[in-house]
C-alpha cells in the first residue's frame, strides 16, 4: 500500500497505534481548520454494547451472563490475534517539527479535577501463567510486566467489531463510584456517528492468553464532538463493563487514577499499550516513558514510538511504577513522523465524560423466577427455591404473599401455610442485592388455592373408678397442631350426657350398669373439624 492514501490508518494518520504504511498524500496546514467551531463539549453520547449475529448464534439461554459466555467463546486465542489495530487516516503529513491540529486551545478550562487510584485488599492470582516478554528497542520500549503487576492487571486489549471486521484497541481500568469503567480511546468505540459491537476487554492480555478473562462491556459512551465531527481533541471514550467471577472489574483487578485540567499541561508521561506495528506483534504490553510537549491546540504529544494497536492505552501522570493518573491516552500519529503520539489534552471533555459514567454500575443483578415445593395447604410447609442469581455472592431476600398482600413476618426461604391464607393463592417475592449493583426481584407462579389443613389427633383414653360416685378423666393424647383447641363429650352408652363436657366426669346413679365413653372435638381456624371417641367402660358398678 505503498505511496498510497490509506482509508483505514489509526488515528489521526494512523489512530492510536500508528499507521501501517508509510506514505501519504500531503495535506496542508490547515488540513483541520474545517472542524466546526464551539464551546467545550458537555453534550456525551451513550450506546448499549450490542452484539452481531455471529455472536448472537453462540448463546446459551439469555441474560447478561449468557451474553458474555457468548462473547468469551467468540474471542478464541485466534480471532484476538488476527484482530487489527483500527486506524483511520486523515492524510496528514508535514516536513519540519512535530505537526499540528487546530482544534480547542490547551489551557486548563475549568477547574482541575482528579480521582485516585483504587487498590484491591487482595489480586486475584492469574488463572494461566504469563511470560514476560523483554523490551524489543530499550530506545522507548521497557520490558512488559508481569500479568500479575498493577501495571498490567489495570490495563490490556480492547477487542470489537465495526464494519464486518474484528479490531483491537488499548485500555486501562479506571476508578469510579460504580467501578466498573474502563478508559479508552473514543474512535475505539465508535466513529463516524457508528458504534462498536461485541466490545469485550481482556485484562493483561499477553500473546493470546487472558490471564483475568474477558470482560464484556454493558455501555459505550463518547463524547458528541467526536461522534459527529470526528474532532481528535475531544476522542475520550469510557466503556462500563458487567460484572464476571462474581465482581466488578475494578474491586476485582484494582483501577487507576484519573486528572483532568491539570497544570502544567507537560509532564512526565508513562505511556502503556499494545503496538502491533514493526517492530511490535500486538502480543504484549509495552512501556513508552517521556514528556508531553503541548502544541497548543488541544493535544499533547510526545516522543513515544509506540505504534498501532496503542490506542486508548493510557499516559499516567505521577506514575510510580505500579499506580498513576491516567491524563491522556495514545490517540493518533502522523504518518510522516511516527515515534510523536499524541492525545486530546484533558480538560472539561473528560471531566464531562467522567461524571457522566462515575456512578455506572455493571448492571443489575441478574436471576430466574423461583419456585415453590410443597402442599399448598394450612399448616403445611413451602419452600422457595430461589433460582439461579449472578454474579455470585448475591444477597436474598423473600417475601410470601396470598393473593398478592404480603404476609405480616412471611419473609424467609420457608413458610408455614397461616389460616389466614385459606382460599388464597400462595406466591413469593424473591429479591436479590449485592453492593454497587441495581437489584432485582423475581415473582413465583401462584400455587393452588390453599386447601384447609387437617387435624391429627389421638384416640382418648378413660382413667378412673368406674363406680357410681367416682370421677373419671378423659386423656385426649397428642394433637396436631398443638395448639388446638379441644372440648369434650360424655356418653352413657350411645346417648349424650347433658352438660358432661369436662375433661372430668362423675358418676352418678343413672350410670349404673352403663358403660361410659368419651368423645374429644378439636377445632382450629383454617382447619377441618376432628373428632375422635375413646373405648367404652366396662358396666359401672
Amino acid at each position: 500500500m505503498r505511496g498510497k492514501h490509506i482509508k483505514r490508518g489509526f488515528a489521526l494518520a494512523g489512530i492510536t497505534g500508528l499507521a501501517l504504511t508509510t506514505t501519504f498524500l500531503a495535506t496542508p496546514a490547515s488540513a483541520r481548520a474545517e472542524l466546526p467551531a464551539g464551546p467545550p463539549a458537555k453534550e456525551i453520547v451513550s450506546h448499549a454494547n450490542t452484539l452481531t449475529p455471529e455472536v448472537k448464534a453462540l448463546m446459551k439461554g439469555t441474560g447478561t451472563a449468557a451474553e458474555a459466555r457468548a462473547l468469551e467463546s467468540y474471542w478464541t486465542p485466534g480471532r484476538m490475534k488476527a484482530a487489527k489495530p483500527f486506524e483511520k487516516s486523515p492524510s496528514m503529513t508535514r516536513p519540519g517539527k512535530a505537526p499540528q491540529q487546530q482544534t480547542q486551545a490547551t489551557s486548563p478550562e475549568g477547574k482541575l479535577g482528579s480521582v485516585a487510584p483504587s487498590r484491591t485488599s487482595k489480586a486475584p492470582k492469574p488463572t494461566v501463567k504469563v511470560a514476560v516478554k523483554k523490551g524489543i528497542s530499550p530506545q522507548y520500549s521497557q520490558p512488559n510486566y508481569p500479568s500479575s503487576a498493577p501495571a498490567a492487571r489495570t490495563n490490556g486489549k480492547v477487542f470489537f467489531s465495526r464494519g464486518g471486521k474484528n479490531w483491537v484497541c488499548s485500555a486501562s481500568i479506571v476508578n469510579s463510584e460504580g467501578k466498573s469503567l474502563v478508559w479508552t480511546a473514543g474512535h475505539c468505540l465508535a466513529e463516524d456517528a457508528v458504534w462498536s459491537s461485541n466490545v469485550s476487554f481482556v485484562p493483561a492480555y499477553s500473546n493470546g492468553t487472558r490471564p483475568y478473562g474477558t470482560w464484556y462491556a454493558k455501555n459505550l459512551t463518547t463524547t458528541t464532538r467526536w461522534f459527529n465531527n470526528h474532532d481528535w481533541a475531544y476522542d475520550v471514550g469510557a466503556a462500563t463493563m458487567q460484572a464476571n467471577f462474581g465482581y466488578r472489574i475494578a474491586d476485582y483487578l484494582s483501577s487507576q487514577g484519573l486528572m483532568w485540567n491539570q497544570t502544567p499541561k507537560t509532564y512526565t508521561a508513562a505511556a502503556f499499550g499494545y503496538p502491533a506495528a514493526s517492530p511490535f506483534n500486538g502480543a504484549y504490553l509495552y512501556r513508552a516513558d517521556g514528556t508531553t510537549a503541548d502544541p497548543n491546540n488541544g493535544t499533547l504529544y510526545m516522543y513515544s514510538g509506540l505504534t498501532g494497536g496503542s490506542s486508548g492505552g493510557p499516559w499516567f501522570r505521577n506514575f510510580d511504577g505500579n499506580w498513576g493518573y491516567v491524563n491522556g491516552h495514545n490517540d493518533f500519529i502522523y504518518t510522516n513522523q511516527p515515534v510523536y503520539m499524541y492525545s486530546p489534552y484533558y480538560g472539561n471533555q473528560v471531566a464531562d465524560l467522567y461524571n457522566a459514567v462515575r456512578y455506572q454500575s455493571s448492571d443489575a443483578v441478574s436471576g430466574t423466577k423461583p419456585t415453590i415445593s410443597g402442599s399448598a395447604t394450612v399448616g403445611a410447609t413451602l419452600a422457595a427455591n430461589p433460582g439461579s442469581w449472578t454474579p455470585a455472592p448475591i444477597t436474598l431476600a423473600y417475601q410470601w404473599k396470598a393473593n398478592g398482600s404480603a404476609i405480616s413476618g412471611a419473609t424467609g426461604s420457608t413458610l408455614s401455610v397461616p389460616a389466614s391464607a385459606l382460599g388464597k393463592a400462595i406466591t413469593v417475592t424473591v429479591t436479590g442485592s449485592k453492593t454497587g449493583y441495581t437489584g432485582a426481584s423475581f415473582t413465583s407462579d401462584s400455587t393452588s388455592y390453599v386447601a384447609a389443613g387437617t387435624l391429627t389427633g389421638a384416640t382418648p383414653k378413660i382413667s378412673g373408678t368406674v363406680k357410681v360416685g367416682k370421677k373419671l378423666t378423659a386423656k385426649p393424647g397428642a394433637w396436631t397442631p398443638s395448639d388446638t383447641a379441644l372440648s369434650y363429650q360424655w356418653y352413657r352408652g350411645s346417648s349424650p350426657i347433658k352438660g358432661a363436657t369436662k375433661s372430668t366426669y362423675k358418676l352418678v346413679k343413672a350410670d349404673k350398669k352403663k358403660q361410659i365413653s368419651v368423645k374429644v372435638t378439636g377445632t382450629k381456624a383454617g382447619y377441618t373439624t376432628l373428632t375422635t371417641t375413646s373405648a367404652k367402660t366396662k358396666k359401672v358398678k
